[in-house]
């Protein structure tokens, strides 16, 4: 999964935003006339559901059989497809305001992107590939080269062992691919470009049936996951107005109740489908990443607005919020960190490794985004914005922004 995780916090003064509008069950505040014609409104409950995400994809690897048998659709999935369409709305929001605003030399739009992109995931990556080679942990310890070049999709796709790396060399071969359709193609067409991308996704599903060819291990490629992307692309698209991304006036009145209702009729099918059917069916196949990614296309531009109740009370709290900082960085490590203390400490029952594992998982994170991230991350900003290097809290509390596995 990776990657929808952190992207730089861009402040907007709060002079450039009119009263709220409210949209259904949301509150939003728009801007108009950001601070240098670009600067957006922080979105904070993307974080919140961003540490959702993560947590769902733990529960997959730390619940157990009983849990994981009956929690619908499936909790790695769940979570890594939330992912998957954050990272494409936020990924095309940022290149359509940098590419816009970088018209006339679309060089430096290419090179901030890629030295942020960069700084954001490659060095906790390699910290934790580093580790992994050391401490044997298999089968990474073996096949390190593989995960070094962002291709455990296709040495998965091979018949190996299925690990979490695959879902960021997804979001890494996507990083290579979707910013040249953002930059050639013509604003018009990039809603068919990604509706094209959805539509691949299905006719390339179609072969491997046709063809009798492994579903499973084939479905970590690039192509197979284009689906949940692309439905985040368009989201973003949708939203950019005015050479300004997130701008979330059309989603009111009756579009937001049409858009709701949709939303969660398309959750509702995917989890019968899952009741009724079973997890191997062909329907499902074909059906779950679209009426999945409709709801979480929901979520996410209510999220971006802002929800209000209880959802918005849960998703602003600051101890969720702090989670989703380090989601990244919980992803990486989560599912390698029970072998790792065993190592130290011996074989431990499930009971006594589990709570181990969460808490020396927490704080390697934690200490790693305080001391290693955030100082990179300063850094790559200072290279790109020509700004000076400023302290690390500053920096963490522009660049834990949202993000891909990012």
């Amino acid at each position: 999964m990776t990657g929808p995780w952190q992207y730089p916090e861009l402040r907007a003064d709060p002079a450039a935003f009119r009263p709220a509008i409210r949209c259904g069950s949301c509150e939003a505040r728009i801007g108009l006339g950001l601070d240098k014609g670009h600067l957006q409104m922080r979105m904070r409950q993307l974080d919140a559901l961003r540490a959702i995400a993560v947590a769902l994809v733990m529960v997959e690897h730390f619940g157990g059989s009983l849990v994981n048998a009956y929690f619908p659709i499936s909790a790695g999935s769940l979570g890594v497809g939330c992912f998957f369409a954050l990272s494409g709305f936020l990924i095309t929001g940022i290149l359509l305001e940098s590419f816009d605003r970088h018209a006339e030399n679309k060089a430096l739009a290419w090179r901030a992107f890629y030295i942020r992109r960069a700084a954001r995931l490659v060095p906790a990556y390699f910290l934790v590939l580093l580790a992994l080679t050391i401490f044997a942990v298999e089968p990474i310890a073996s096949s390190w080269p593989w995960h070094a070049a962002y291709l455990t999709n296709v040495w998965i796709a091979l018949g190996n062992p299925s690990n979490v790396f695959w879902t960021l060399a997804v979001e890494e071969q996507f990083y290579l691919f979707w910013p040249f359709v953002i930059a050639l193609a013509p604003r018009r067409y990039l809603p068919a470009a990604a509706i094209g991308l959805i539509a691949l996704t299905l006719v390339l599903k179609t072969l491997i049936v046709l063809l009798g060819l492994p579903r499973v291990s084939l479905n970590s490629l690039l192509p197979l996951n284009f689906e949940l992307l692309a439905m985040g692309c368009l989201l973003a698209i949708a939203s950019y107005r005015g050479g300004r991304a997130n701008q979330f006036a059309w989603y009111a009145g009756r579009t937001a109740a049409i858009f709701t209702a949709a939303a969660w009729t398309s959750i509702g099918l995917a989890v019968a489908s899952w009741a009724i059917l079973g997890e191997g069916s062909l329907v499902r196949y074909f059906t779950n990443s679209f009426l999945c990614g409709v709801f979480f296309v929901w979520v996410i531009v209510n999220a971006a607005i802002g929800f209000r109740g209880l959802p918005g009370r849960l998703l602003d709290h600051p101890w969720l919020q702090a989670m989703g900082t380090i989601s990244y960085g919980l992803y990486l490590v989560h599912n390698w960190m029970p072998g790792i203390l065993e190592r130290f400490i011996g074989p431990q029952p499930k009971i006594v490794l589990g709570p181990l594992a969460l808490a020396a998982t927490f704080a390697v994170c934690a200490l790693s985004w305080r001391y290693v991230e955030q100082p990179i991350l300063a850094f790559a900003r200072s290279r790109t914005s020509g700004q000076p290097v400023r302290p690390a809290e500053e920096v963490g509390a522009r660049e834990a922004g949202p993000a891909s596995a990012v």
